[in-house]
Formats: C-alpha cells, structure tokens, sequence
C-alpha cells in the first residue's frame, strides 16, 4: 500500500506522551489526520529509596535489562547519578532498537531482539540461554507480565525486578477517547494494559460502530483481548516497533 492511503485518515493514538513519538512523526509524514489523546501517564518514582538501594549495588549484578523506552531513559537517569563510569563486566540488552537507542547513549554495546520485539523474542537471544549463578536486574515501570522473569529464572539467573515509573489511568481521556472513537476511521493501541483501560465496547455509546471500527495491535495476545472486550476488525503488527505499526496501518486502508 502507498503511504498516501493514509491522507486524511483519523487515526486515533491513545499511548503515552512521549520526548519523541516516532510512530506519530511517520503518521504526519503521510498527512493522516492524528488525534493523540494519551489516556495514560507516567510517574517516574524520581526519590524512592528502594530504587536507590538498588541502583547502588548494580555492580552487584551481571546482566541489566531494559523493556521499555520509558525505563530506559529514567533507569540512566538514576544511573548517570550515581555510576558516571559504568561497572565493568555488565551485559546490557534492551526490548526492542528504540529502548537500545536510549541505553546505547549510555553505554555501546546493547544487545536485542530486531524480529519478535517481545519477551520471548528477547529471551531467544543466545546470550541468555546459559544463566547459572546469574544475577539480573530488569528495569520496567511496575507489575505486567511474569515471562521474562519466569524464563530467566529457570535457566539459573537470580533475577531481580528495579520498578522505576508507575502508569496512572488519567480516566477523564478515557472519556474522551471512548467519545472518540465513532468519529475516527482506525484506533491504534500499543499495549493490553491501555486497551484494558478504555474497557469493554458493550457499555458505550455507539457500541455496534465501535465493534466495527478498525483497530491495529502490536501482537497477536493483545488481538486475543480485544477480541474479548468486543472488537470485531483487528490488524496484527509484528511488534510495537514504529515501522511495523505503520505498516500494519495502511493495510487497513
């Protein structure tokens, strides 16, 4: 599909604000018509003293893991703090080239997944096969999925959760985005967690059109919820990634 299938489409983007949304430069770049309404925020937890404790004895530990842009960037801001010059002997790997991009200003050897931008495409790297007597620091903003943590686990590492931001539900854009979306032509939802948010189509109003409205999705287990909470027009991107939301847009136009 050419990019201009996409002029003047309402696309509806929910997600986070963020320094630099790459998704929402590519879609302006094809003169879609964007409505941004981040029903989601982000709290960096900026003065806890467990995140400090553990950011002080991350020397202690062999493998650092980042799965998130948004943990990437406040995990080296408390690292840039308090270890200008990096422990020798760390592995770093990051979920996805965007969050590498981050952790790489930090520090030049990163290593991710560049085809199944999940848990499971990280944890098919060959470096974190062989685990024993391992210890690994994973930064990430606050409870979701127990994969990653269960995997290593298994393989031999001690694995330790460094929960840097929380994510707050702002439920007045919520409101809005459920308003929203008889009037867009495609929403776009990069996590369970946001699509849970916005809650089953059954109570809005407008309901039928909603079910019918087009709707694309970084993985086939986020197609699986909205499915359940009611959508009927789904379209699976290969990840999250800017370039595979893209793309999994204009086949819907």
């Amino acid at each position: 599909m050419k990019a201009n299938r996409l002029f003047d489409k309402r696309v509806l983007v929910v997600r986070p604000l963020r320094r630099q949304d790459d998704f929402l430069l590519l879609l302006e770049k094809c003169s879609a018509s964007v409505i941004h309404t981040p029903i989601m925020t982000i709290e960096p937890m900026l003065d806890c003293q467990q995140v400090k404790q553990q950011i002080l004895a991350f020397d202690q530990f062999d493998i650092a893991i980042f799965v998130s842009v948004n943990a990437a960037e406040i995990g080296i801001t408390w690292l840039d703090q308090y270890w200008p010059m990096l422990p020798t002997g760390m592995e770093y790997f990051a979920l996805g080239g965007q969050t590498a991009r981050v952790v790489g200003h930090y520090t030049q050897a990163v290593n991710y997944p560049t085809n199944q931008i999940t848990s499971e495409g990280l944890l098919a790297l060959s470096q974190l096969q062989n685990l024993d007597n391992k210890s690994v620091i994973i930064f990430r903003g606050g409870p979701g999925r127990e994969t990653l943590k269960q995997a290593l686990h298994s393989r031999g590492a001690r694995v330790e959760y460094c929960d840097l931001y929380r994510r707050v539900v702002d439920q007045r854009q919520v409101e809005v985005t459920r308003q929203q979306l008889t009037e867009v032509d495609c929403l776009v939802v990069h996590s369970a967690e946001l699509l849970e948010a916005i809650g089953p189509i059954s109570g809005f109003s407008g309901a039928q059109k909603v079910r019918d409205l087009p709707l694309v999705v970084p993985s086939d287990r986020v197609a699986g919820i909205a499915k359940s909470l009611g959508y009927n027009s789904i379209t699976v991107a290969d990840s999250a990634m800017p370039e595979s939301m893209y793309g999994a847009l204009q086949k819907v136009f």
